[in-house]
């Protein structure tokens, strides 16, 4: 039995259900902090078993290879982080008297069953059961974007239920499709439902009912991951849910929706070869950056402007994965980079929240002398974001936009416009922030709060640098091992 993979989707229950029932604000931060650490262990030890054994199982139902191995490194490396920074915010929140114990208690029990949802739907073996944990990421979802109250929180928080049930209604009648196809060929088992016997047979699975189903699953799961036109719900969500949750949302749900769509992708790139999916997948991504390109430029809520730079790094993800090959690898990098660099700068425009207690962007310049470590965290964050050198960022979107090239010059003409854009609102809203003088003082925050909440930016920025600077070796192996889903072969450069 692989028990690092058992312990990293049991712990978040156990912690979330651990401190709904204390009574005590210290035992709940204890198994919080716990919980964190464990977490960030446990995802570190599922990488390292399937980079040198190939998988992680719990029959029979849980199974980890390279794709859910890298994916547990991003859930568990975001999760651990913002979970000790919710710690600190949640806790400056019951200070104030803006939540009681009580709520206090419900927030992070939701917030620890939204992050085991995400650890089961990457790491189960059965693609129903991955669309019910998906749906539960939903549910908990839905109650934590609306957790404040407030008019906009509850307008955003059934915007997304709204969105988001239509997308998992069209990602079920996808997943119906497959398995109506799957059973012709297997039988009227549950082995029809195994990702591991869906790759198998899929050259013998319909074409036409395939390539039905991956557009529904494009759309559905692709509604979950922000993907334009779909992607209404997620500017509202995002700036109105707790800040721990905003984090969360970008960071980590966005690319668990399109892991779902790549178990798809490779379904249907051995039934009917990659330049259907590819062409869906790099479309939808060309017009999700231009969406947000555009809109960076004119948000005046600086969470709003965080959660349209997340349109746009799904959109370039998207890309790497449509042209195959070196994209996968440069897109899965991405996805990873971007988790790092989201959070930091969403952690660090919760730091600004609390002390300004107001979202309006021009109203919070010189945070670099006002709050140096979250005006430089937004700085440092904007500037990966923004695809500068020396992050992973860079590295990634240079390697999308060489295998575009490679493919498709006109596409690469197009992506590198969009991002040259992208990179010159990004910045200059960023630049706003972080440099000149501060017009207000603002409140005062608890330093015992603070310290949980300046350890989550720390270690998210340390990091983020790292990896910017060399890929770490089992990374390499992961990234390696993941390129016969997709038909090639790939060396990490």
């Amino acid at each position: 039995m692989a028990w690092p993979l058992l312990v990293l989707i049991a712990m978040p229950d156990l912690a979330g259900l651990g401190s709904l029932w204390s009574r005590d604000r210290r035992l709940a931060e204890a198994l919080q902090c716990g919980q964190a650490g464990i977490l960030v262990s446990a995802a570190l030890l599922v990488v390292e078993r399937v980079a040198t054994e190939g998988q992680a199982s719990v029959d029979p139902f849980l199974r980890a290879d390279a794709m859910s191995a890298w994916m547990d490194l991003i859930l568990g490396a975001v999760g651990g982080t913002g979970t000790l920074y919710a710690v600190g915010y949640m806790g400056e929140e019951l200070d104030r008297g803006r939540v009681s114990l009580r709520r206090y208690r419900q927030f992070f029990c939701l917030f620890d069953l939204y992050l085991a949802a995400m650890l089961a739907a990457v790491n189960v073996e059965n693609v129903a059961i991955m669309w019910i944990a998906v749906e539960g990421s939903t549910l908990s979802a839905a109650l934590l974007i609306g957790f404040e109250r407030t008019k906009a929180a509850l307008e955003a928080g059934w915007k997304y239920v709204i969105l988001s049930s239509v997308g998992i209604a069209l990602a079920l009648f996808g997943t119906i499709l497959v398995y109506y196809s799957s059973e012709h060929v297997l039988g009227v088992t549950s082995e029809a439902l195994r990702w591991s016997e869906l790759y198998r047979v899929a050259e013998s699975l319909d074409p036409a009912a395939i390539k039905a189903a991956f557009v529904f699953v494009l759309i559905g799961y692709g509604t979950k991951a922000g993907v334009a036109p779909m992607h209404t719900w997620l500017p509202d969500a995002h700036a109105e849910a707790p800040t721990p949750v905003s984090a969360m949302l970008s960071a980590n749900m966005l690319a668990v929706a399109v892991y779902a769509i790549l178990r798809f992708k490779a379904v249907v790139d051995r039934t009917v070869g990659s330049s259907f999916s590819g062409t869906l997948m790099v479309g939808l991504g060309l017009l999700s950056v231009a969406i947000a390109a555009v809109l960076l430029l004119v948000q005046r809520d600086y969470k709003r402007l965080f959660a349209y730079s997340s349109i746009e790094h799904i959109g370039i993800a998207l890309i790497g994965f449509g042209l195959g090959g070196a994209g996968v690898f440069a897109a899965l990098w991405h996805l990873l980079n971007h988790a790092l660099a989201k959070s930091a700068a969403f952690y660090a425009s919760g730091l600004v929240l609390l002390r300004h207690e107001h979202k309006m962007l021009e109203r919070v310049p010189g945070l670099l002398r006002q709050m140096p470590l979250a005006g430089g965290a937004i700085l440092v964050a904007g500037v990966a974001l923004s695809g500068m050198p020396p992050f992973g960022l860079f590295i990634s979107e240079v390697l999308i936009a060489i295998g575009a090239y490679a493919a498709t010059p006109g596409v690469a003409y197009g992506l590198l416009s969009l991002l040259t854009l992208a990179f010159a609102t990004l910045l200059y809203q960023v630049l706003r922030m972080a440099l000149g003088e501060p017009l207000e003082a603002g409140m005062a925050l608890g330093s015992r709060n603070q310290t949980f909440m300046s350890a989550a930016i720390w270690l998210n920025l340390a990091a983020l640098c790292t990896i910017g600077l060399q890929i770490p070796a089992r990374c390499g192996t992961l990234l390696g091992a993941i390129a016969p889903f997709f038909g090639g072969t790939m060396e990490a450069p």
